[in-house]
């Protein structure tokens, strides 16, 4: 009987509106790495403007479950995916402000790479996280396809990636001539996006935990 139940399935729409969302800030954020001084304030503003985008998603999302009996998926897997999503784009802002605050304007390669892995990162999330409406049929997949469960993978190996550039670039840092306070600048930088590639992860964790309830 219950499971003939009517279910709110347009949490899905408020998972996919949020990854899209995040994924836009991650491409703003290599763009800004790639442009460094030039167009600053107006990537920083395009960045900011994501973050609030996001916060609003955020909020529907929670005010829905607030509302909703019957969710498509666990009440607190819900609060975990939608608030984990969010802080990859939090995150994302807070790079993009620092960089403003700092006045960076020339950008190592080493951290253009790491925004990359960012936006790797996010665009596997995304699809991961778009994939839980189909999840049980997306579990095999047909036509060369990847999989959800090689999906998560992916972010994992995308955030081991990242791990590695950030090791690199510690090991680097205090041999390649830079002064005390550019030593301490770039040092928040990449321990930012670093967080930020953590949070994409987060998001595959949860997703993981959402199909091993349900498929």
């Amino acid at each position: 009987m219950f499971g003939l139940l009517p279910k709110n399935l347009e949490f899905f729409d408020c998972f996919d509106r949020a990854v899209q969302n995040a994924v836009h800030s991650a491409t703003l954020l290599l763009e800004y790495a790639k442009v460094g001084d030039y167009r600053r304030n107006e990537l920083v503003t395009a960045i900011m403007d994501a973050e609030h985008t996001g916060d609003r998603v955020t909020h529907e999302t929670l005010d829905r479950l607030e509302q909703t009996y019957i969710t498509p998926i666990d009440r607190e897997d819900v609060y975990s995916l939608i608030t984990r999503i969010d802080d990859v784009v939090d995150m994302i802002d807070a790079v993009a402000q620092r960089m403003m605050f700092y006045k960076i304007e020339s950008v190592r390669q080493d951290f253009v790479n790491q925004c990359e892995v960012l936006v790797k990162a996010s665009r596997l999330m995304g699809d991961a996280v778009t994939a839980l409406r189909r999840m049980k049929e997306l579990r095999r997949p047909k036509n060369g396809k990847m999989s959800l469960d090689q999906l998560i993978i992916a972010v994992h190996e995308a955030e081991e990636e990242g791990d590695a550039i950030h090791h690199h670039f510690l090991a680097e840092l205090f041999d390649c001539g830079l002064d005390a306070f550019q030593v301490i600048k770039w040092k928040e930088l990449y321990q930012l996006v670093e967080e930020a590639i953590d949070y994409c992860d987060d998001v595959a964790c949860v997703v993981h935990r959402i199909t091993l309830k349900n498929v």
